[in-house]
């Protein structure tokens, strides 16, 4: 019964469901809101990065070369780093530092 399970774990399949997962709650979240656009550009780096993750996950459960992981890994972090700027540019007056 869950020989399927099984074979979808070991096979490294599961991050190709995930991913596809992430990518659907994105979309469903960006087309719910008034301005899709926007809300998709903002939620896009976070769902690279996810996804980057997720098929760096997929490829070393299949025992991929490691230079594919690393460039999945890069690729997640930077696309980290561009969601953590987009995230603070609205606070950025909060984060200043003052001297008075």
């Amino acid at each position: 019964m869950t020989a399927w399970l099984f074979g979808l774990f070991s096979s490294g399949w599961i991050s190709g469901v995930a991913i596809t997962v992430l990518w659907t709650v994105t979309g469903i979240v960006a087309m719910r809101s008034a301005n899709p656009r926007p809300v998709l550009a903002s939620l896009a780096p976070n769902a690279v990065s996810g996804s980057a993750l997720l098929a760096a996950f997929g490829l070393a459960i299949r025992e991929a070369h490691v230079l594919w992981l690393a460039c999945l890994l890069t690729v997640a972090l930077v696309a980290f780093l561009v969601d953590l700027r987009i995230r603070l540019a609205g606070q950025a007056s909060g984060l200043s530092r003052r001297t008075d």
